[in-house]
């Protein structure tokens, strides 16, 4: 047995049943999108790396939609660009504007010169008129090419670097015509037509493992007990959900297993919990239905243990062994592994900000030094989506791939495993597994909020209807409604509800989810529930990062200590933990942002997770950018030898590091003043190497209030 650290990456691909039951067309056009820019791609760049080993789950929902529209299905957008330019009506081009930009501008728009043309040209006549005549704004030409964009953008970078028709197209850039139109969508076709090829050539050679989920992606503990939602997070309020649908969630693991052996000619071993999602009755679950193994993510393992997993001041996990290595419940042949967060999470979120061979080389290290600091024979789990973060990447995320997979394949001392070839080294025993998801170690997001508990509160209401009239019903009545149902557990549904996550196509996930309800009463012959009728969303959905604004101007002493109750006690605060859903980044250094402001200064206040000078004691050293319109300020926070260095502090601006960190910033050395806005981004890096963005996407945008803003505060 070879005792070299071996790697095991999964890449998980998932979208959910978009497809309208009444209509049968498909409401939101994601999986098709997806699917032209990641999921042929993915597989195909591993022909560059022939002795890379890996794992792909692919959820049974995305393969079904995949074929149906292969079988003819299609989606508005698609019907909206194929519809010739000049036949399109006011409302269609309405549509046009608002949702064929719908891609990272960075990555996505900004390098295509006519695309990036258009998109200025929609945002100018947006800021002089909230709702222009874009008819009159927009030539039929301008429209066309936007149609053609939209399409071409989202190709795979395989085929815009080496197919000719598609370099044809990146090349002419504008003044297209019905024509191209016509061979982008052949090009569509033809990728959608490559994908389940490629993925089952993948495996018939033997350099990729197929793992699959429930059909429809449900969240099987949740199936199994609402209330695991509460067990999971025992400060939730309480909530007055009890069932047991096991009956479905194994219908839904039989259904996932038996497709994948439909399309790819073999049963999967390994199986992908929706979300991550494990309690002891869904491992109990899967052992019944003779599955290896499975995964989830190190917080449950954390929990579980006797003694929690730690992390040391440079984010290296204390135990090795504890964490990379398989498990199985006593008594139990069902193997666990549980990913590494922070790995996992660099890639989702934080390479994607620096140049691909730096990512790549920083991401090699780490692994490296997890090898070089544990015992023989570990294998370092690292799973995450394998579509969502390349659209946040130059060039869809490949350039890093492929430099990250030269590093690995070139390695003597790593060697990539599929998830089953890492069952043959011995594994640890738990006694006991804390239920919860990969998305903060809890069900919060599916279960947690008011909204989220009426729609299970539908759900079962629906199903409670089917089972009281399941004894009149047809045999294919029957089907039809377990669908339905099944559709209707999917995770996405939930995930989009209550304040944690934010789409503004929420009201499309809304009634998607209402209207497979809907069908079952329709089929059952019974009247729809008013319930039903209403949307669901009550709450007001969370900004993606909430902001209190400041309650009176301050006046803060620099000096890096909370040294009186009273002194931030009216500032702004941002709370960087509950940065919610999958767009948590693992162990932030920072917990809380404070901001202020007098008459011509801005006061900062970052409390770390720990004591900050330690941070900066250790080899962390933290950039501070701080944006006002063109105006940029940027300061470093060091340590050299033994003293605390702040770099840049010039115009006024003074710093303090030491329980927290503490600046202040005159509003003349950003161009600032009352009324303004600012935008701010903390980088941290650990032994000059990038390890941290926060917000590791969007920066934290701040206004600057006025007098009378702060007077809405006030008491008398």
């Amino acid at each position: 047995m070879s005792r070299k650290t071996r790697l095991a990456i999964l890449w998980h691909m998932h979208q959910p049943c978009y497809q309208n039951p009444c209509s049968k067309k498909f409401d939101l056009p994601w999986l098709r999108l997806h699917a032209l820019k990641d999921y042929f791609g993915m597989v195909h760049i591993l022909e560059e790396f022939p002795s890379l080993r890996l794992t792909f789950n692919l959820v049974p929902s995305l393969l079904a939609g995949l074929e149906l529209y292969l079988g003819g299905a299609s989606d508005e957008f698609g019907d909206l660009f194929r519809k010739p330019a000049e036949e399109l009506g006011p409302d269609e081009i309405q549509f046009l504007l608002r949702h064929f930009f719908s891609i990272q501008h960075e990555n996505h728009i900004k390098p295509y010169r006519r695309y990036d043309a258009l998109y200025q040209k929609k945002m100018k006549h947006l800021a002089q008129k909230a709702d222009p005549e874009w008819r009159r704004v927009f030539t039929t030409a301008e429209l066309r090419d936007l149609q053609v964009w939209f399409q071409l953008t989202y190709f795979d970078e395989f085929y815009k670097s080496e197919d000719p028709r598609v370099g044809d197209l990146l090349r002419k850039g504008q003044q297209f015509s019905e024509s191209d139109k016509q061979t982008v969508g052949a090009v569509e076709n033809e990728i959608l037509g490559r994908i389940v090829p490629e993925y089952r050539k993948g495996q018939d050679e033997g350099r990729i493992e197929l793992s699959t989920s429930p059909y429809y992606h449900p969240i099987l503990p949740l199936l199994l007990d609402p209330q695991a939602g509460k067990k999971a997070n025992p400060s939730l309020a309480p909530y007055d959900l009890e069932f047991n649908w096991e009956e479905d969630a194994w219908a839904q693991i039989h259904a996932g297993l038996d497709l994948m052996e439909k399309m790819f000619g073999k049963r999967p071993r390994g199986i992908w919990p929706p979300e991550g999602g494990l309690s002891e009755a869904a491992l109990r679950l899967l052992e019944k239905a003779s599955i290896g193994w499975t995964a989830s993510d190190e917080e449950i393992l954390s929990r579980s243990l006797p003694r929690p997993l730690e992390r040391n001041a440079g984010f290296m996990v204390t135990d090795p062994g504890a964490l990379y290595s398989s498990y199985c419940l006593a008594g139990s042949p069902l193997k666990i592994f549980f990913r590494d967060h922070l790995l996992s999470d660099l890639i989702g979120f934080y390479y994607q900000k620096f140049p691909a061979l730096d990512a790549a080389a920083d991401l090699f290290r780490r692994i490296k030094a997890i090898a070089q600091a544990g015992p023989e024979g570990l294998t370092i789990p690292i799973i995450l989506d394998g579509e969502n973060a390349w659209e946040f990447y130059p060039r869809s995320g490949r350039d890093f791939l492929r430099a990250f997979y030269r590093l690995v394949s070139q390695d003597p001392e790593i060697e990539t495993v599929t998830f089953s070839a890492a069952l043959d080294r011995p594994s640890r025993e738990l006694q006991k597994l804390k239920s919860g998801s990969w998305i903060n170690g809890n069900f919060d997001i599916w279960i947690g909020d008011g909204d989220d508990q009426r729609a299970w509160e539908l759900l079962k209401a629906a199903r409670d209807a089917f089972s009281a009239a399941k004894d009149r019903l047809s045999a294919g009545q029957i089907r039809e409604c377990e669908e339905l149902l099944h559709i209707a557990q999917g995770s996405d549904w939930f995930w989009w509800y209550g304040k944690e996550n934010y789409t503004p196509d929420i009201h499309v996930f809304d009634n998607l989810f209402r209207l497979n309800l809907q069908k079952i009463y329709q089929i059952l012959e019974k009247p729809v529930p008013e319930s039903l009728l209403a949307p669901i969303p009550r709450s007001t959905p969370a900004d993606p990062l909430s902001v209190v604004p400041p309650r009176d101007y301050l006046e803060a002493r620099i000096d890096g200590e909370c040294s009186d109750y009273f002194e931030w006690l009216d500032a702004g605060r941002v709370d960087i933990l509950s940065y919610g859903g999958a767009m948590n980044i693992a162990n932030p250094l920072v917990k809380t942002l404070f901001f202020g402001f007098s008459r011509d200064h801005i006061f900062l206040r970052i409390d770390s997770k720990k004591n900050a000078r330690t941070y900066f004691e250790n080899g962390f050293s933290l950039r501070l950018h701080l944006q006002s319109g063109p105006q940029r300020w940027q300061g470093d926070i060091r340590h050299s030898g033994r003293e605390l260095v702040l770099e840049n502090f010039t115009n006024g601006i003074s710093g303090a590091v030491g329980r927290i960190i503490e600046i202040k910033i005159p509003f003349g050395a950003l161009d600032l003043s009352e009324g303004g806005e600012i935008q701010l981004q903390m980088h941290w890096s650990f032994n000059g190497q990038p390890f941290q963005t926060i917000p590791y996407r969007e920066p934290i945008t701040i206004r600057v209030p006025d007098a009378r803003a702060y007077s809405a505060y006030w008491q008398v």
